[in-house]
């Protein structure tokens, strides 16, 4: 079988690749023949704009095991979903967009029977991220062992993937006033996930709307902001996400701010993470969480284990397309251009 490839080379061209073939893997790794691989606004941005490259592209997919190691806890057939490694130097046999991958065997997850394998496919880097967010870096109870809590709290950009999913985590952990920005068309689904107040980012008293409403509700400042929009521009997201907090909230935005006070959430904080900005003279060096990774990992298996009931992806698309109609559909996604909802490619691509 033809591995068809998204691929990114050196010199940030995006083209397709049909002849990388990965048979050999290390003795913690799984081969994977890949049925579904999940598209991430980081697909794209992750080599234009942190210097990720030349590498295949993708994180997050969901297929069959090709091979397996003995020591490990799964086997040839088993159906499996997770997500990759990524920093400088990253290996093509990593990709997700491509034909068969390899992965460390702690990266991956047996895909249980409430959970469609094409919702596992969309599920990993956005809930490991939105839960570095709410549990580590917000400090917030876990879901399996809630608290109590009427802080207000912000999400600006809820209605995409790490929104969503940052979203249902603080309601698990029972914080009782979530105010949320989206388009007016998602507030609806917005409070059926638990957001209590619901603003249209896009209106122009925004700021002004969210700062009466904390007011009135009495419950003093937000507390936490979450910037999972990531926009760039004048105003950026996170600038008016700033506008409409104190001095002492919390911030995390989902892209990289530099020069701000916001900290920068990551799905995989077990390794060192190596990046190149475009504007920074040498590559720099993320340090590794490894305890705040494992505590993500228990999240991201309690809405494994909840899918459904206490924790859902509300839209999963799934296309079965070519390669090249698949890098328009990234690119699409990293411009904030598809619209709601996530997007899964189908394997092989054509």
């Amino acid at each position: 079988m033809i591995n068809k490839a998204l691929y990114v080379t050196e010199d940030v061209q995006f083209v397709i690749r049909d002849d990388l073939h990965h048979k050999s893997v290390t003795p913690n790794e799984l081969l994977i023949e890949t049925r579904y691989s999940g598209a991430n606004p980081a697909d794209i941005k992750h080599a234009t704009l942190l210097g990720i490259r030349p590498t295949v592209i993708g994180y997050d997919f969901a297929g069959r095991v090709l091979k397996a190691p003995l020591a490990s806890d799964f086997k040839e057939g088993d159906a499996v979903a997770g997500y990759t490694p990524s920093s400088l130097g990253r290996p093509t046999k990593y990709g997700s967009h491509q034909s068969s991958l390899a992965v460390p065997c702690d990266m991956v997850f047996k895909i249980p029977s409430n959970l469609p394998e094409v919702h596992a496919a969309a599920l990993t880097s956005s809930v490991m991220t939105a839960a570095d967010v709410v549990h580590n870096l917000f400090k917030f109870p876990l879901p399996s062992n809630p608290g109590d809590s009427s802080d207000p709290v912000l999400i600006w950009g809820a209605s995409s993937t790490v929104g969503l999913s940052a979203l249902q985590l603080a309601r698990a952990s029972s914080c009782r006033n979530i105010f949320v920005t989206a388009s007016p068309t998602r507030h609806d689904i917005l409070r059926s996930l638990g957001a209590t107040h619901a603003f249209d980012y896009s209106s122009a008293t925004v700021v002004a709307e969210i700062t009466a409403a904390v007011k009135a509700l009495g419950k003093g400042p937000i507390t936490h902001a979450l910037d999972a929009a990531g926009t760039e521009g004048r105003p950026s997201s996170a600038d008016l996400m700033v506008q409409s907090v104190s001095e002492s909230t919390v911030l995390c935005s989902v892209v990289l701010r530099p020069g701000s006070t916001f900290q920068m959430p990551v799905a995989l904080a077990k390794d060192v993470w190596r990046i190149h900005p475009p504007d920074a003279q040498e590559p720099l060096r993320i340090p590794a969480r490894p305890a705040d990774h494992w505590n993500a990992w228990t999240v991201l298996h309690w809405a494994i284990t909840n899918y459904g009931t206490k924790f859902k992806l509300p839209s999963v698309s799934v296309l079965d397309v070519t390669a090249e109609e698949a890098l328009g559909e990234l690119f699409r996604i990293q411009n904030g251009k598809r619209g709601f909802g996530k997007v899964v490619f189908q394997h092989p691509l054509k």
